[in-house]
């Protein structure tokens, strides 16, 4: 019946006698034997270049010769998909951030697995727009995917969830939730700035990655509702100095609201007390809000999993896929407890967004009632791939390598007399420095800077740095699946070696 309509249809067209007719085109390759081949040849380059990834420099600075392709101009006319695809080869690919080098230890850096790389191509090629409400196989990865991690993290299942960009993003959805959940009136109508409502107040300690400061704001409470905590010598929030917060603000008419704890501070790895936060939380009706951007996969290591217990009890959950669970980016998530909460915050149902009884709208839910995006990408593919090729026990025995080789980073620079650690290592991340007798707190920082710097310009390593208590602090956080002991033996022998060169040179 289909082939009989178009037939007539083709005819109909056919029959038209117009001369001026400009022939139809599409973006599709004219040759698909040589696409083939193109295609065949980037995918060896990639396997190539990811198994032989230890051979190169961890970093290095685009030369001049390929800086001049991007300052060419807006190309008008087509150039063969060969050549394009050989400037990315020659002017692109080698300049890499190199967070896929076994020496790659810089912020809180993912690696990704080359399953993924085959998880990309089934991705760009399906394009899927992510919606939820489309009754397609993408959609039921995604809620397969956010079922897996809920158990993975011991997360009620009938909790909500959203894949998202990364860790920013999932703070920003959960802070929103939890800024309309307890607000006791309708925000979504009224708005934040309506009179006669006390001032919500939010709480997290001064090691908060920055990223919430940006919710808060972006939510139109204003940086004066963040209730910035001091922390103690391990980096984890003051407790004491907390509930002595929430009296203040209680007294001065402000209302107490919600309670962000840390699993995993960006500085240095420290974990907050989670059982006693979610016990001062349910004491004082706040809403409890995790950001455990890649402390809770720490939940999947046998041996390690109890340092972030009570990670199950907060409303509200947000963690990176792309930092420790090892995908490539980006892939961030975001779980509620409270899904109509969730969905009372974000949900505009518009006619062309609702779901019918059969056919392409009759998918399960609608992704945008429960964030920011509507269009959002296939993502989940890539955890998915990787979740069934290794299975969940195999990441968290990674996961434990990496704790594991961050203690063995720590003995190394404890046992050396011209090291010295800089802050307690709970978790994955090592800071440390070179010290020098005769220098100053200045000198010191200016040196370290140097060692940190000459390190990524000759392509040893890639920590990345801090400050800590006033020091300049090189800065290893190790979510790397590559990393092998002798990588860390060499870093430590490199940061020895470049620091005495510097000295000498004075």
């Amino acid at each position: 019946m289909l082939a009989d309509l178009h037939t007539r249809v083709v005819v109909s067209l056919n029959s038209r006698k117009d001369s001026a007719q400009v022939p139809e085109k599409s973006l599709d390759p004219d040759d698909w034997e040589e696409f083939r081949a193109l295609g065949h040849r980037a995918l060896d380059d990639m396997v190539d270049y990811l198994r032989t990834v230890r051979q190169r420099p961890v970093w290095q600075p685009l030369p001049e010769s390929s800086k001049a392709l991007f300052s060419a101009p807006l190309p008008d006319e087509p150039t063969p998909a060969a050549d394009v695809y050989e400037r990315v080869r020659e002017d692109i690919l080698p300049y890499p951030t190199g967070n896929i080098h076994p020496r790659f230890w810089s912020w809180v850096g993912g690696t990704g697995t080359p399953t993924q790389l085959i998880a990309d191509m089934v991705i760009s090629t399906m394009n899927a727009a992510g919606l939820g409400f489309d009754e397609v196989a993408s959609t039921h990865v995604e809620i397969q995917l956010l079922d897996w991690l809920k158990q993975m993290l011991d997360y009620p299942g009938d909790a909500s969830g959203l894949l998202v960009s990364g860790g920013s993003m999932a703070n920003l959805v959960g802070l929103a939730v939890a800024r309309n959940h307890t607000a006791g009136s309708d925000l979504r109508t009224l708005g934040v700035s309506s009179t006669g409502r006390p001032r919500q107040m939010f709480y997290a300690s001064s090691e908060s990655h920055s990223s919430v400061r940006k919710a808060i704001e972006l939510m139109g409470l204003g940086s004066d509702s963040l209730h910035t905590i001091p922390v103690r010598k391990d980096f984890t929030i003051d407790v004491e100095a907390l509930l002595a917060a929430i009296k203040s603000d209680s007294a001065a008419g402000h209302q107490p609201a919600c309670l962000i704890a840390n699993a995993g501070t960006v500085n240095t790895g420290a974990i907050d007390p989670l059982v006693t936060l979610a016990d001062i939380a349910a004491e004082h009706g706040l809403w409890l809000h995790a950001d455990a951007a890649f402390g809770a996969f720490v939940r999947m290591s046998a041996r390690s999993r109890e340092l972030v217990a009570g990670l199950e009890r907060a409303d509200s959950l947000a963690f990176d896929l792309h930092k420790w669970l090892y995908v490539q980016y980006d892939c961030g998530c975001v779980l509620v407890k409270n899904q109509t909460a969730h969905r009372n915050t974000f949900s505009v149902l518009p006619s062309y967004l609702r779901n019918l009884d059969r056919g392409l709208a009759s998918g399960p839910l609608n992704f945008s009632e429960y964030g920011v995006q509507l269009s959002r990408s296939f993502k989940a593919l890539r955890a998915w791939m990787g979740l069934k090729t290794e299975g969940s026990k195999r990441y968290g025995e990674q996961i434990e390598q990496n704790i594991a080789q961050a203690r063995y980073l720590s003995d190394l620079v404890e046992q050396h007399p011209n090291l010295e650690l800089l802050a307690p290592t709970s978790l994955n991340i090592v800071n440390f420095r070179f010290i020098h007798q005769g220098l100053g707190p200045k000198e010191l920082d200016k040196l370290n800077a140097e060692v940190l710097m000459t390190l990524q310009e000759r392509g040893i390593a890639a920590p990345s740095s801090t400050v800590l208590n006033g020091n300049f602090s090189i800065r290893v956080a190790n979510c790397n699946h590559r990393s092998r002991r002798e990588d860390f033996d060499l870093l430590v022998a490199s940061v020895v070696s470049i620091a005495q060169e510097v000295t000498a040179a004075g």
